[in-house]
Formats: structure tokens, sequence, C-alpha cells
């Protein structure tokens, strides 16, 4: 078979076997939308009850919308009927447990047939339990004929026969929030007047964003069929509707500056080279690594998350480098140098494995999986452009001539180590000074560990304000062993809550209790029920000289007997209701126990926070701050991902020792990595105030690249020629993935511009730094003849085209 044959059945062979990678990723890859996993696993029991409210409390669930006019030619009495429409349309869709709009109309019109039921058991006494006596029966009945006689009667007429004392009334009134926004024509209003405002509370947790991606179509279906919606504008706010907006964003701003970037790589790489062939072959080891990496990470975590293969497929651009130095060494060499240059290329791939095997270490399932997913990519496409491209490569193929590399090599300063040292202790310097006026440089805030761009939080905190809410992220929460045990304790805390309201140190708090009592006291609302014939009779001395029918009161009659019988209201008896997601949410089960949440609004800071605490030591509550757990939970997710990455740099120096079995030359390639990564991460911090998750993994792929300039820099070479191509291949890679990496810092998106920015900035550091030291690196540094690691008397370095 000769060599023109076994290339084409080479390439034919490697093709057919990326169709099946990426036929079986079709059918078998099941992207993960779930947001949750780049949170990190709790450890303690406060963690876990932090982690379940980010993940799926109330304030997780909630769609913030505002509608507003496009032009002057709607009033506000248009927007507050375009609120109404809105509401009554989203109302009648399952992906909704709640919609509020200050409709009160609306709100008293549903009704939950078990909470009606037990009204008289769970209601507020005063209108319920201890309304049931001749006086407070004959004031319940003047009040409601005032209301016939005003029209308000609208609200809840079609109950007043069950229902003469308004109870359920009360209990819906119960649930509303403390802190409300401003009303007109009956609707919530911005202050300004200028918009109204709506509140939407979804069935699906904020992490599935394919149910959330469906909650907000609906809202946006519903919001194109009102009659006027070209007039008006509709603007959504809320967790959910960032994990969708960003989720479209970050595919968006990823596809195109990956295109505009790899347009560029692909130009620098065709005027490099001059072959349109060796650029279309260059790609097959960055597709070979990608499906690899999503395979082998779809098999270890059952699902690969979608932002984890958008930011692995960025973070293995760099493996575009691999085929470069392939080219450039190839062409030219013999067979001893390009040994040489693949123990160089293998070393190099096995160092920047060993960064990303670290990330598999985190807590942060999304990071685990980038972990794995870039490691075993960039395995792959090392080994595929070392053992696969140098027999693809076209026969007679010979490298251009580039002489002003020559000319640049000749007046390129020397940086002598000395100097290099005194530089690193100098940039070392700068960034403890940097580092010492910050008390924590880790961005610790979870809203901007995100692909969200600035302007929509903006826009978050702005519509929160306006609805009234500026607090969404404090609570009280408590652990028993049981409903009835942990109602009674909530029941004690509720008037020292009550008097902090009071007091202004809280604008208020939202507790389960308020409609769902302990056992003990709906037995002691049963027990002082009136019988019928004393309820009969003071129902008829309420309506002395009242023109209302006793008859029509029997429905009332007949409710209030029955309520002698009934069993103690649980949650599971809310399951189905209107409230009863809101209330498991308030009180779920936790493990073999139960969890109740007292979500708190306005809390004032200092001496709210302080009045908060000592109620919770008193009444056996924990006292949480969502803000703060998630930063305090990210602080120790940075502790320990620094360990570990100190565990594997101590494997890489391990490694780099016995591979090269040269103190001088490990000097050598470790002084431009370490410059590199201090001035990056001072940059970092001069440019952006803190480090976050993604500057983080950025680093770690700067000191991969900076090793790998390094070793093909410095490495010992007999000849000039051979010089100018390690000049050349590191040039032409380090200059396609900048290219790339500057791409991405344009982006809005947080998470891409942490990277590209990183990056980039790395990419001239290790590339400058690698570059001036390489030229002082004495020409007797040699390879070790015998290598543990990459001996060259092994199959693996024996060249394939030979």
């Amino acid at each position: 078979m000769n060599r023109a044959v076994r290339r084409w059945t080479l390439l034919v062979a490697w093709l057919g076997a990326l169709v099946l990678l990426g036929a079986w990723s079709v059918l078998n890859l099941r992207p993960s939308t779930d947001l949750s996993q780049f949170l990190p696993r709790g450890v303690s029991q406060q963690d876990q009850v932090l982690l379940s409210q980010v993940r799926s409390g109330v304030a997780a669930r909630t769609l913030l919308l505002r509608i507003s006019a496009i032009n002057a030619t709607l009033n506000s009495e248009a927007l507050a009927d375009a609120s109404r429409a809105l509401a009554e349309r989203l109302r009648e869709e399952d992906a909704f447990l709640e919609i509020a709009n200050g409709d009160l109309t609306a709100a008293a019109a549903g009704t939950d047939p078990v909470l009606f039921q037990y009204r008289y058991l769970v209601g507020p006494p005063a209108h319920c339990a201890d309304a049931l006596n001749a006086s407070t029966l004959r004031d319940a009945l003047e009040q409601r004929l005032d209301e016939l006689a005003s029209g308000l009667a609208m609200l809840d007429k079609q109950r007043l026969p069950e229902d003469p004392t308004a109870c359920y009334r009360q209990i819906l009134l119960s649930m509303a929030p403390d802190q409300r926004p401003s009303r007109r024509h009956g609707v919530w209003f911005s202050p300004d007047g200028q918009s109204a405002l709506l509140v939407a509370l979804t069935s699906a947790n904020a992490s599935d964003i394919a149910a959330q991606r469906r909650a907000i179509s609906a809202i946006e279906d519903a919001f194109g069929s009102l009659p006027e919606h070209s007039a008006l504008r509709l603007e959504l706010a809320g967790p959910g509707y960032f994990a969708v907006s960003s989720e479209q964003q970050i595919k968006t701003e990823t596809l195109l500056l990956s295109t505009a970037a790899s347009l560029i790589v692909a130009l620098i790489l065709a005027l490099a080279f001059r072959s349109a062939a060796l650029v279309a072959l260059g790609i097959l080891p960055l597709a070979s690594g990608i499906l690899v990496g999503a395979l082998l990470v779809s098999l270890l975590y059952g699902s690969v998350h979608g932002i984890t293969l958008a930011l692995g497929v960025t973070l293995l651009g760099v493996a575009l480098d691999y085929p470069v130095h392939v080219y450039a060494h190839t062409a030219g060499t013999d067979a001893t140098g390009r040994r040489a240059v693949w123990r160089t290329l293998l070393l190099g791939m096995a160092t920047t494995v060993l960064g990303y095997a670290a990330l598999a270490w985190t807590s942060f399932q999304g990071l685990s999986q980038l972990g794995v997913l870039a490691a075993a990519g960039l395995a792959t496409a090392a080994l595929t452009s070392r053992y696969l491209l140098p027999r693809l490569l076209p026969a007679g193929y010979q490298l251009p001539e580039r002489p002003w590399l020559t000319s640049l090599q000749s007046r390129l300063p020397r940086l002598s180590r000395r100097s290099g040292t005194i530089l690193l202790l100098a940039s070392s310097l700068v960034l403890g000074l940097a580092l010492s006026v910050q008390d924590n440089p880790w961005e610790t805030d979870i809203r901007r560990l995100s692909v969200i761009p600035q302007s929509q939080l903006d826009k978050d905190s702005a519509i929160r304000a306006e609805l009234g809410a500026p607090d969404v992220a404090r609570l009280l929460y408590l652990i028993e062993e049981n409903q009835a045990a942990l109602l009674e304790r909530l029941e004690a805390a509720r008037p020292d809550l009550e008097g902090l309201a009071m007091r202004g140190l809280i604008g208020g708090f939202d507790s389960v209790d308020r409609w769902l009592p302990s056992p003990g006291i709906q037995q002691a609302r049963q027990d002082q029920l009136p019988t019928q014939d004393k309820l009969t009779a003071a129902l008829a001395s309420a309506n002395t000289e009242l023109p209302f029918r006793l008859e029509r009161f029997q429905p009332f009659i007949d409710a209030v007997q029955a309520s002698h019988s009934l069993p103690p209201l649980r949650v599971e008896d809310l399951a189905d209701g209107l409230i009863g997601t809101r209330t498991g949410m308030l009180l779920t089960a936790f493990g073999e126990r139960w969890l109740g949440l007292v979500p708190l609004s306005g809390v004032v800071e200092g001496a709210g926070v302080d009045a908060l605490n000592d109620i919770a030591e008193r009444h056996g509550m924990t006292y949480l701050d969502l803000r703060d757990g998630t930063a305090k939970l990210l602080s120790d997710f940075f502790t320990e991902v620094l360990e570990k990455l100190l565990i594997a740099a101590a494997i890489l120096l391990v490694t780099l020792a016995l591979a090269l079995r040269n103190s001088s030359r490990l000097a050598q390639i470790l002084l431009p990595m370490t410059i590199a990564l201090v001035i990056s991460f001072l940059l970092v911090l001069l440019v952006h105030g803190s480090a976050n998750l993604f500057h983080l993994v950025s680093l770690l792929l700067v000191a991969g690249l900076a090793i790998d300039y390094s070793l093909f820099l410095s490495r010992p070479t007999a000849t000039a020629a051979d010089r100018q191509r390690s000049l050349f291949s590191v040039s032409v890679g380090a200059g396609s993935s900048f290219a790339m990496f500057a791409m991405l810092s344009l982006s809005a998106i947080p998470a891409l511009n942490a990277i590209g920015f990183t990056v980039a900035a790395g990419i001239l550091c290790a590339y400058f730094f690698s570059l001036l030291l390489a030229r002082a690196a004495p020409d007797s540094l040699q390879w070790p003849q015998a290598s543990p690691l990459l001996g060259s008397d092994t199959p693996m370095h024996r060249d394939y085209a030979d």
C-alpha cells in the first residue's frame, strides 16, 4: 500500500470515527440546563437549607413583570387594563402557581375548597372562630350590607350565604405581603405611575430552564394577544428569566464570537502555512477532543451541562496549538529531531491536563464536568495530533520560509534568569499590595458568578424597588421532628416578629402559621364553636331589623357544624389547592424531619439583624442571609480549590522534574509561567476588582500555555533552523489563541468576558516572557537520554513517518 492510499485510508477512518461519535452524541447526549450544578454541594445543615432556597425557594421561582407605554398615547388606566387582562390570561396557565398584580377582585374570586372548608379552624379568630356570637355577627352583617350598597360586594358576593363574617376573605388578606407597591386603578404601579407591575410564581424551579422557557413563552404569548400590545413594552426579570435569557445569550454570543475567532484563526493558519488542506486537517484533533470529552462526561455524570459544553469548547480552542507544532516541525526535521519535538509536545499536554484535572475534584458539579471535558479533550487533541496528523501531511510539504523570524529573533533583548527573578519578585510585591487593600480577592456574590449582564441585574433591582420588596434574601428557619411541633414554634415566635415589624426593624415576614395553625390551636378553636341551636339563635338576634333572609344563611350554619368533626388540617391536605405549593415551600420535608421557613423583607442592617438573631436564639431558630451564606460558601469553595490546585502544582512540578531531570532547565520552564500567572492575576484584580470562578479556570489555562511556550522556546536544539521552527510554531499558536480569546473578551456576558480577558492577557505575558527568557537559556541544556517519563527508547517516540 503506497503512502497516498495509507493517507486516504487513515483520513476516511478518522472522519468515520468522528461521524460515529457525533451520531452517538446526537442520539444519547442529554444536555442539562440545571444551573444548580454550578453551585457547590453543601456540607452542613445550614448549607443544605441555603442551597435549597437558592435553587427552589420562593425568590428563585419569582418572575417580575413590568408593563409600560412605548409612547404617551396610553394613560395609566390603559396600563391597568392591560395588567388585569394579562393576569387573567396567565392564571389559566399551568406553568404558574400564582399571579399577583394587586387586583383584589381577582384575588378574592378564587376559592381553595379545603382551605374554605377549614376556615373556622384556621382563619383569623376575630373574623372566624370568635365572630360567631350575636354581637360580632351583627357587626359582620352590617358590614356586608354596607358593602352591598357600595358595590364592593363583588369581591366575594357569591360566598355571602356561606361566609357572612368574611372569614375566608381575611385568610386571603393574611397571605398578602406586608410590603406592597402603590396601587392605581386597582392594580400595582411603580411610584411614578409610568409602569404597571405584576409578580408571577412559577411551578418549576428557576434551575429548570426548559420549564422556565415555557413559562416565559406563555407570558410573551399572552402579552402578544393583548389588543394594544403594540403600544406597550413588557419587561421581565427574576432568576428564571435570567436563566433562560442568559442561556440564549451565551449560545448567541458564543456562536458569533467563536465564528469570528475561528475565521481569524483560520486566516492566521492559512497565512502561516499557505495550505488550505493543513487548515482543514487542523480541525480534526479539536473535533476529536470535543466529542471524546463530551462522551466521557456523559458517561461519568449522566449528562453534560450546556454551559459546561460551551465553556469546554472555548477552552479546547487552544488545542489548535498542537497541529501547529506538528506542521512546523514535521517538515524538514529528521527522525531524531522529531522525537524531541514529540517529547516536548506530550510533556506540555501532560502538564496542562494535570491543571484541568484539578477542577474535577471540586464541589461544583458543573465545574467538575468542565475539568473532565477539558482534560480528556486536550489529551485527545494532543495524541491525535502526534500520532495521526504526521501521516496525513501532503507529500513533500515544506514549511514556508519566514525571514522576518530570523530578524525578530536577532533583535530581541535577552532577559537573564536573575532579571526574570527580580521581575517576579517585583510583580509579586505589587500583587501583595493589591491584595492587602482587599478583604477578599475572590468574587463571592453568587449573582456575579453568572452569565447575566450587569444591565439585567440593574433592571431586576429597579423592579424590585418599585414593588417595595428590596430584600428577598433573608429568612429564619427551624427544623423539627414533626409538623405539629414546628407550627407551635412558629406561633410562639410570631409575636416577637410582629413587634419587630411595628418597630420598623423589619418590613414584614411570611409564615405558614398565618393560615395553617398548629393542631393544638385548631382543636382549641374547634372546641369553642357554637352548637347549631346557639348559632341559629345568635344569627336571628344579629339579623334583627336587618333585611337579610335567615334561611339564606343555612349553608353558613351547616359549615360551622361540619367544622366540629374535622380532623386537624395538614400541609398534605393543601397540596392540590391554590396555595398548596406556597405552603409546601414554607413548610417542607427535610430528610426525616420538617423544615419551616420564615422569609423576611426590609431588614434593617445592624439593629434589625441583631434583633433577628436574638429572636432566633430564643426560639431555637436560625437567621440566614442568602447572600452572606452563599458568599461564605463560595469563599470556602475557593479555599478548597486553591488547596487542590496546590496539590496539582506539586504533581506538575514532580512530573516536570522527572521528565527534565535538570534543575536549571526546570527553573527555565517555571519562571516564565510564574511571572505570567502573577501579572495576569494582578491585571484581573486591577481591571475587574476581584477574581471569580471563571478567572480561576482561565489562570489554569494560562499556566498550561506558559509551560508549553517555555518548553518549545527553550528546547535544546542542534541548529538555528530548529530554533526558528520552534519560534514559528509558538508564535503562530500564540497568535491564533490570542485572537480567539481576545474576541471572547469583547462579550457582554461576564463569564465569557472573564475567560477572554484573563487568557488573552495571560497569552501575551506567557509568550513575551517565555521568549525573552529563552534567549538567555544556555545551549548546553539537553534533554535526558533516558527520561523515566519520556524516554526516547520507547515506541511512543518513534516517528510514524519513517
